[in-house]
Parts: structure tokens; C-alpha cells; sequence
């Protein structure tokens, strides 16, 4: 996954109703999925709800990234999807992750520290919502992959793929 340049598309969606009422488990549920999907695409990204709310950054090929958009637009769990940035860049953000998934509800919010938490995902810029991605990330990555690697590994054997993580 070293191409250069690389394509990158930023956008924030409103959650449906049934992921309100069950986000943990619909988030398991995307990150598996979006995992295969990505790992067999050579994307790379980072997904993050509040319930109300999805904004995720998908970074890699250009046609892969658009059909993995297209996909997302049709899937009901989310409406309104509203790409809120596409550009290029030397390098990838999230070089590591096929996909790594925050909920700020459950359990993920005991990652969080205060200043983590009231950020408004429809009102905020591109380019805020880039550094805020980063910004948990950075600061609660390694937990998030400690969390999602039973949950992973579980899947990829499951389907008799031993590739393992990134």
C-alpha cells in the first residue's frame, strides 16, 4: 500500500435509527465487513459515530475508494451522505488500518477523556473533521486496535485467512 499519490474521501452521513438503537453491535458488525472489504481493496481508513452520526476518511486507490463510497451511500444503515472532502496526498493517515471504528457510546467512551467528547460532526469543516480523526487516533489508536483484534482475527479465521494485521 505504498502507491503515490494517494486518494482520499472525507464524509459525514446521518445515522439511521436502527444503528441508534444498537451502534456497538452495528459497528462490529461494519468494521468486520469493511476490514475484508478494505484489506482486498488496499484501502485504509478510519470510522467514527456518535449514533447521530458517521464520518469516516477513506484513503487509497481512487476507483476503490469511489466504489467503497458508492456502497456506503446504498447501505440503509446511514442516509445523507455528504462527501465533505476528496483530495490527494504523498501519504496515508491511517497506513495501518484497513479499518479501525470508534462509537462514542459503550465501551469506547472509557477511552475517552473529556476534551474527546461535543464535537459537532455535521458542522465542523473538512478540515476540522480530519484533525479530529487524527486526533483520536493518536491518542486512542492502540486501544482501539487491542479492542478490534479479537474481533478481527476471529473474522479472518473464520474465513481461512491467516494474513493477520497490517
Amino acid at each position: 500500500m505504498n502507491e503515490l499519490p494517494v486518494f482520499s474521501l472525507l464524509y459525514v452521513s446521518t445515522a439511521s435509527v436502527s444503528v441508534a438503537v444498537a451502534l456497538a453491535d452495528t459497528m462490529q458488525d461494519i468494521l468486520v465487513a469493511s476490514d475484508a472489504n478494505n484489506r482486498r481493496d488496499g484501502i485504509t481508513g478510519f470510522l467514527l459515530s456518535d449514533g447521530y452520526a458517521f464520518v469516516q476518511l477513506l484513503e487509497g486507490p481512487k476507483k476503490e475508494v469511489q466504489e467503497c463510497f458508492s456502497r456506503i451511500c446504498a447501505d440503509a444503515r446511514n442516509s445523507l451522505p455528504m462527501v465533505r472532502d476528496m483530495s490527494w496526498s504523498d501519504s496515508r493517515l491511517f497506513p495501518n488500518w484497513s479499518m479501525c471504528a470508534l462509537n462514542l457510546s459503550g465501551r469506547d467512551n472509557l477511552l475517552l477523556r473529556p476534551g474527546d467528547i461535543g464535537f459537532d460532526l455535521f458542522a465542523a469543516s473538512a478540515g476540522a473533521l480530519r484533525q479530529h480523526l487524527l486526533a483520536l487516533a493518536s491518542n486512542h489508536g492502540s486501544d482501539l486496535m487491542r479492542a478490534h483484534a479479537p474481533l478481527l482475527d476471529s473474522s479472518l479465521r473464520d474465513k481461512g485467512d491467516i494474513a493477520g494485521s497490517d
